[in-house]
């Protein structure tokens, strides 16, 4: 196996993400028109629960592999490795065992206490063997992921994805037909079979190209540090996390609750609270975190990359990713947040028959660049051992969200758009926090003049798209689609204009550098 760059692993990762978010999108489309708004609201009330288990059943273990499996590979220490993931793997498969046989027993007490419509429990059943399945696969993505290897997760998120629309167009396609509870259970069918068949890649992937003897095959098959101290490294990195996406975990599941009851309390009923839900987070959250599929995988690079980094007393590689990360933030978040807020309506229109959640969506769009900017920042402190911090921050975030949940979504005026504005606030806060302390730890390494000629690019396209669609009314599929794709194409242009984009830095993209790099030469002022 050959380790991966930074910006290799990274465009792995990117591509990838990019093609399974996009059959992300195939998915949630399929599914919201086979099972409506409303079916889209019964499946998503139960995944909070799945987050709270799944937080104590990893224990935050994935992360901790990740860290010090980049560690020891770069140390040459091959038993540690071998012992980091035998002790991950037995306390990850006695957790799964036991909450799995918790939420069998506990199936009743949830269906009366928890769920705010009673239709969502057989989704809640089909759910349960989720948790063994997402455990296990989470260790092995941990794992590659500290080896640097990016393209078994990769390559099996693009199998779970195209497994799970096979299976929601064969089972949700059937069982709607008896009623939306079921349909909803059997999207969530296709789930399982989606994550079963992607740990079976992993478990594959692992003996073809994951063999720590071919790895580091000059390696001692002992090591220094004693299993006392591996745990002890392993609980510092995993115990912080463990408690944010606890905490986190727990804010999450009760956010369903809280809207549904504030909803209601704006006088909504249940049927129309629970549809509202369903076009806030099966339909506008989707499309809002869609370029987060780029700065996600950034996040998922910078975690081995700085640690491996500061073990190395290179801080300046850190600074030099802090700077790229900014920058590839900015060129992504800028020209989407144009779009989605420029064309949230028309888009929703058309890719969901539900033009309504237009204007939810529209709420949040315009702080895109703190939703994208913030994986990358928490990456970055989890990276420098700062899980803490990361943890309190998503903590205010999360806290200031539910508050603002009771507040704003009661009111009749408001409704759902509460709810996008407390989401919104959220992330914003956040990503401010985090950002505050990475430049605190690791210096204002931020290129502020690459981010203000990003914004001219996203500047220009937006006159551009507003041209072109002042003079309707209702916008036209073929306008909109010349709007965004010339929007796009022009944005492209101006950035080699203003040089952000030159053929010598589109060179360095592994593979496909060197060809991509004659398409940006022919750009004006682009060398």
């Amino acid at each position: 196996m050959n380790r991966q760059t930074f910006l290799h692993g990274a465009l792995v990762l990117m591509i990838s993400g990019l093609v399974t978010r996009v059959m992300g999108f195939v998915y949630r489309v399929l599914l919201t028109r086979l099972i409506g708004a409303q079916g889209m609201g019964l499946f998503q009330i139960v995944f909070p629960i799945l987050g709270l288990v799944l937080t104590f059943v990893t224990a935050g273990l994935p992360l901790a592999i990740s860290k010090l499996v980049a560690e020891a590979v770069a140390q040459n220490d091959k038993a540690r490795v071998r012992r980091i993931m035998r002790i991950s793997v037995w306390i990850v498969a006695v957790l799964a065992i036991l909450f799995t046989i918790l939420m069998v027993v506990c199936r009743h007490v949830v269906a009366n206490r928890w769920l705010t419509d009673p239709r969502a429990y057989p989704a809640y059943l089909a759910m349960i063997p989720l948790i063994g399945v997402i455990a296990i696969s989470s260790l092995y993505r941990g794992y590659f992921q500290g080896l640097q290897d990016m393209g078994p997760t990769a390559w099996g998120l693009i199998l779970e994805q195209t497994v799970r629309i096979i299976s929601v167009w064969i089972l949700a396609a059937y069982f709607v037909h008896i009623s939306l509870a079921y349909a909803a259970a059997a999207a969530m069918m296709g789930m399982v079979l989606g994550e079963l068949s992607g740990l079976l890649f992993l478990v594959f992937q692992q003996r073809r190209r994951g063999k720590l003897d071919d790895i580091l095959p000059n390696a001692d098959n002992r090591t220094t540090e004693t299993t006392r101290d591996t745990i002890r490294a392993m609980r510092v990195i995993a115990l912080p996390v463990t408690l944010s996406k606890l905490i986190w975990s727990i804010l999450f599941a009760a956010e369903p609750v809280l809207v549904m009851r504030a909803l209601k309390h704006a006088g909504f009923s249940t049927v129309m609270s629970t549809t509202m839900y369903g076009q806030y987070s099966g339909m506008a959250i989707p499309l809002l975190v869609f370029p987060t599929v780029f700065t996600g995988s950034l996040a998922t690079n910078l975690v081995p990359s700085v640690s491996e980094s500061i073990a190395a007393n290179e801080a300046f590689r850190v600074r030099i990713r802090l700077a790229q990360s900014f920058t590839a933030t900015a060129m992504v978040a800028f020209p989407t947040a144009v779009v989605l807020t420029m064309f949230a309506t028309p888009l929703t229109h058309y890719i969901y028959k539900e033009g309504s959640v237009g204007p939810i969506l529209a709420v949040m769009a315009p702080f895109m660049f703190f939703l994208c900017l913030q994986a990358p920042l928490t990456g970055i402190l989890q990276g420098l051992n700062k899980t803490g911090i990361a943890m309190t921050n998503s903590i205010i975030g999360g806290l200031l969200k539910l508050l603002l949940i009771i507040l704003l979504a009661s009111r009749p005026t408001m409704g759902v758009l509460g709810v996008s504005m407390a989401t919104a606030a959220s992330f914003s806060v956040s990503c401010i926090l985090n950002l505050w302390f990475v430049v605190r730890y690791v210096g204002f390494s931020i290129r502020l003049h690459s981010l203000a000629r990003v914004a001219v690019a996203s500047c220009g396209m937006f006159v551009y798209m507003q041209a072109i669609t002042m003079r309707h009314t209702e916008l036209p599929l073929s306008s909109l689609m010349l709007a965004v794709i010339g929007g796009f194409i022009l944005y492209f242009a101006l950035l080699c204009a203003l040089r952000v984009l030159t053929s010598r830095n589109i060179r360095r993209v592994p593979r496909v550098g060197p060809w991509l790099s004659q398409v940006v030469k022919w750009m004006p002022f682009a060398i």
